[in-house]
């Protein structure tokens, strides 16, 4: 009987362990997925709050320093991207977290990557999570379950088998002495030895065989009743053993800690957990009451545990406490939450409590150091511009209030963008640390320094009584911070200028100050920089002027406002258009259209030139491409500003957007530049240019003549062309001075092996001289103003050579202007 009980106890473990491992998975998988999600949603949040200040001033370095910092926060992140107006960063977990699971079991865990995507206004973060670890969790709690589940199983059937091989053994000593008592063996006796049952079952034996047929009847009786008694024991041991082996196993898996009492609040179980925060044994806590193993730092808090205590064994409801200071057996310390509640009956009554308790030391570390990030600068140590907002206000109120000065002071590196892409950002961020370093040390506890951002710091500089105060501390500050920086061993000299907007208790606000700094610090950089200048109210007008229509203009690019319009270029002596030069215009709603003049100059220092160059590279390579199938030779033109050009990832942007348009070859792209645009480094210039050539596009300098070193720079300056300036062009034909300097540079450029390309032809005549001094290629509107792109193919199907250029074809070139005629320049065109 007991071996056929063996199939249907299996069946009940396997039933059993079946729904619990199934309610397990369930519950694990909702844990670790929630976590994940959570985890996922924080750190996209931190690093949105992260990015938009440093996204208000591009700093590539801080951005690209987020992102790896974001790896580090959250292992299940494998990827962070993000696109900006001025390019793309990426940051990739480069060894990604092994799979502790088998590679069936995701599919019964099914949490899923996420991909989350984030506005940031002008730039989009994309997140990548992947589940390895959160799965991984749910697979080693099922994996420790099972474990102790095949344990307790083992033991379980161990135990039967012990339990039956007993019984075996005393029924074949008993069914042996029966036979031979049957057999007449009246003197065979059973030794009374072994468990309870089997002295009791000796014993009614040898009282059998003493009293043979009047206790027969009285041992049948006494064996079913012992019988009877046996099964209800195996069966109570069984059931506390099970029970037994499920509070353990509860109590040992669960990752809080745990402690049970009984009604006086001595302690009846303590988990693992307990015992590790508690320093108390499980074998030492047994016995002893709650408040002597659970012992609050706090005396208030130790007094409210007692009293709360109380309330549950009178029956109260569930007490909850958080952030309250835990000392172990050793005297350590450390910050708890903890839950208190009754164990009670099914009937309701109380039998004990149970106290859960996790420590929270770690996150509430992990809590102070966000606060602490959210309101300070972490390259610098400096409070940022949300702490400078709040101390901000409070300086304006305490200068009203006091009839005090306060000088809002805006810090700002001269020059710092270049040495930072010159010597490398590990040597810009260190140059940022010793100048934080620098303005703390003079602020001490009276003013407050704080960093905006990029190389920006604003000084506020509180209680002064005249602007002679002010003065003196800005001599000291900027002798500070025009001292060398020492990196790597290294001096780098760096100076600094600064803004100054002074709060005389009119009524003004915080923002208003800032802003004010800020015209006073553009002042400073255009006037030469390395120095101060306080805010003039004259010029602010102007200023907000200005930045009014550059904000204007920023809306026309983003409205495509923007078009191009096209001038052919013309081979005179072949009669060919050979290609076109991109003009800019802008079709304002109002105004009409508007020539570059207009509105280039107001942006052509601040990286919305940037903008415009890129998109003028687009829209004229997307229409070459369309008028290839018309002419496959034309090459367009475009002039590209100083600012763009200059750029440290001018190439690489430009390679990417020649991908963009794979049917246009890179060498019927020219680019125009003005000489000025490299006087400022040529070595750069030049080094770009180099790599640009590197990819088939060509270059022309644009008005040459016109600069201060054209001659010194051209053979420095790996240009293709040449093109005259047009308002030597333009009266070539009625001053001789003119006539002579284009004269001087088409020669300049034959000797050099340049091509040439004269600008503004207004006439035959100027085609015809020109072509006679051995220019001819030409541009101007005495061949065809500028049009829209629309324009351009019908009027090159009417277009008709100019007679008289064919005739000036002919004719020998003009080897010396002073042996000709003095008549009057007009008539050498015509000769």
């Amino acid at each position: 009987m007991y071996s056929r009980l063996f199939l249907p106890i299996f069946v009940i473990i396997a039933v059993v362990v079946g729904v619990r491992y199934h309610l397990m998975l369930k519950s694990e998988t909702s844990y670790a997925e929630t976590r994940y999600q959570r985890d996922a949603g924080e750190l996209a949040a931190h690093l949105q709050k992260t990015l938009l200040p440093i996204l208000a001033a591009p700093n590539r370095g801080a951005m690209d320093a987020a992102l790896s910092a974001s790896l580090l926060l959250n292992p299940d992140l494998t990827a962070a991207r993000l696109d900006y107006a001025g390019g793309h960063l990426e940051a990739l977990r480069s060894v990604r977290a092994a799979a502790e699971y088998p590679d069936w079991f995701p599919r019964f865990s099914r949490i899923s990557a996420i991909h989350r995507s984030i506005d940031l206004g002008n730039a989009t973060l994309a997140l990548s999570f992947e589940p390895t670890l959160p799965i991984g969790q749910v697979w080693r709690s099922v994996h420790q379950q099972a474990v102790i589940s095949a344990v307790n199983v083992t033991i379980i059937y161990t135990l039967l088998g012990i339990i039956i091989f007993a019984n075996k053994r005393m029924l074949r000593r008993l069914a042996d002495a029966t036979n031979r008592f049957q057999n007449g063996d009246h003197d065979v006796r059973l030794p009374v030895s072994g468990t309870l049952e089997a002295r009791m079952l000796a014993s009614t034996f040898n009282n059998m065989a003493q009293r043979v047929q009047a206790l027969v009847h009285k041992l049948q009786q006494s064996q079913n009743e012992l019988s009877t008694q046996l099964t209800r024991t195996l069966l109570a041991q069984q059931q506390l053993q099970v029970e037994k082996d499920r509070i353990e196993v509860t109590l040992t898996s669960i990752g809080d800690a745990v402690i049970t009492t009984d009604l006086t609040g001595r302690i009846d179980t303590i988990n693992e957990v307990a015992q590790k925060l508690t320093g108390w044994p499980a074998s030492s806590a047994r016995g002893m009451e709650l408040h002597q193993v659970f012992v609050l730092a706090n005396n208030f808090g130790q007094h409210s545990l007692l009293k709360s205590m109380k309330a549950i064994y009178a029956g109260g409801e569930v007490v909850k406490v958080g952030n309250q200071s835990l000392r172990n057996r050793m005297g350590q310390t450390c910050i708890v939450e903890y839950t208190a509640n009754a164990i009670r009956t099914p009937l309701g009554e109380v039998q004990g409590s149970v106290l859960v308790f996790r420590d929270v030391t770690e996150r509430r570390q992990l809590m102070q150091q966000i606060s602490w990030q959210s309101n300070h600068d972490i390259l610098t140590g400096l409070p940022n511009r949300a702490a400078l907002a709040m101390r901000f206000e409070q300086e304006v109120a305490r200068a009203r209030e006091q009839n005090h000065l306060l000088a809002v002071c805006l810090f700002d590196l001269d020059h710092f963008q270049h040495v930072n892409q010159s010597l490398g950002q590990a040597v810009g961020d260190e140059i940022l640390k010793q100048a934080a370093s620098r303005l703390h040390d003079f602020a001490g506890q009276r003013h407050y320094v704080a960093r905006l951002g990029g190389d920006e710091f604003v000084l506020l500089l509180p209680e002064l009584n005249d602007r002679a105060a002010i003065d003196y501390a800005m001599g000291k500050l900027m002798a500070a911070l025009s001292r060398d920086y020492v990196c790597d061993g290294e001096a780098v000299n760096m100076s600094a200028s600064a803004g100054i907007a002074v709060y005389t208790g009119n009524d003004i606000s915080a923002d208003s100050l800032l802003r004010h700094a800020d015209q006073a610090l553009y002042q400073a950089k255009i006037t030469g920089r390395n120095r101060y200048h306080f805010f003039d109210a004259d010029l602010d007008e102007q200023v907000r002027t200005h930045h009014n229509r550059r904000t204007e203009v920023r809306n026309a690019v983003r409205a495509n406002e923007l078009v191009l319009y096209y001038q052919p270029k013309l081979d005179m002596r072949k009669g060919r258009i050979i290609g076109m030069e991109a003009l800019l215009r802008w079709e304002h709603p109002q105004r009409g259209t508007i020539g570059p003049g207009e509105f280039l100059p107001i942006v052509e220092h601040s990286d919305v030139i940037v903008d415009i160059g890129e998109w003028v590279l687009r829209e004229a390579l997307c229409q070459l491409q369309s008028w290839r199938t018309f002419d496959a030779n034309w090459v367009i033109s475009v002039n590209i500003a100083a600012r763009h050009f200059q750029r440290h990832d001018f190439v690489e942007r430009l390679t990417a957007i020649l991908a963009e348009y794979p049917d246009v070859p890179p060498h019927m792209l020219e680019l125009e530049i003005l000489e000025s645009s490299a006087l400022s480094d040529i070595a750069h210039v030049r080094s770009i240019m180099l790599d640009c050539q590197a990819l088939g596009i060509s270059f022309a300098l644009d008005d040459f003549g016109t600069g201060y070193s054209s001659m010194s720079y051209l053979k420095r300056l790996p240009a293709d062309v040449l093109k005259i300036d047009q308002s030597f062009v333009r009266n070539m034909l009625v001053d001789r001075d003119d006539l002579y300097l284009v004269s001087a540079v088409i020669g300049l450029a034959r000797s050099f092996g340049l091509g040439v390309i004269a600008e503004g032809v207004e006439t035959i005549e100027h085609g015809a001289m020109l072509m006679r001094l051995g220019c001819d290629l030409a541009q101007g509107y005495g061949i065809a103003r500028p049009m829209p792109a629309d324009d351009v193919l019908s009027w090159v199907a009417s277009f008709d050579t100019a007679s008289v250029w064919q005739a000036a074809a002919t004719l020998p070139p003009i080897l010396n202007l002073h042996t000709e005629p003095a008549g009057g320049t007009s008539q050498l065109a015509l000769i």
